[in-house]
């Protein structure tokens, strides 16, 4: 699908606001309502728009550490491991990288002590490589060509 400018800003306008409604989005890119509705629309039908998601504070819910652990799985584990930490609600990332280590993850915690038991279970599967979260001073940046 071949994106335009007015598509580019739509996907902006719902990057920082997926609440936006359609009559908003049009104000803002001048079309009416039904033409937004129906450029999200094929936006959506042709997987460009994923999903609408919300971004949750996770300290304000009681988890307030985050670690990324760099993972190297062990010959033979990979699939086990990766069911494994689908069913942890505190893995909420994994990627698959290239690289001394395949896999890196981002989790949260409450408690540092719960991060340990965590790495104590992974052993089982692998190596990993630990770092605490101290501050994220870019996170959750809107994506737009048009920006320079």
């Amino acid at each position: 699908m071949e994106l335009d400018k007015i598509n580019w800003s739509i996907l902006t306008l719902l990057q920082e606001n997926a609440r936006l409604s359609f009559a908003e989005i049009g104000r803002n890119v001048g079309l009416s309502a039904p033409a937004v509705a129906e450029r999200v629309l094929k936006l959506e039908e042709s997987g460009i728009i994923k999903r609408f998601s919300v971004d949750l504070d996770f300290e304000k819910l009681g988890y307030s550490f985050k670690a990324i652990i760099s993972f190297k799985v062990y010959t033979g584990k990979m699939q086990s491991f990766l069911k494994f930490i689908s069913e942890m609600h505190e893995v909420y990332e994994c990627n698959r990288v290239t690289g001394e280590h395949c896999l890196i993850m981002k989790l949260i915690v409450q408690k540092p002590n719960e991060l340990e038991n965590i790495i104590n279970l992974f052993s089982d599967f692998g190596e990993s490589t630990t770092s605490i979260v101290l501050s994220s001073p870019v996170e959750h940046k809107v994506f737009n060509q048009n920006k320079n």
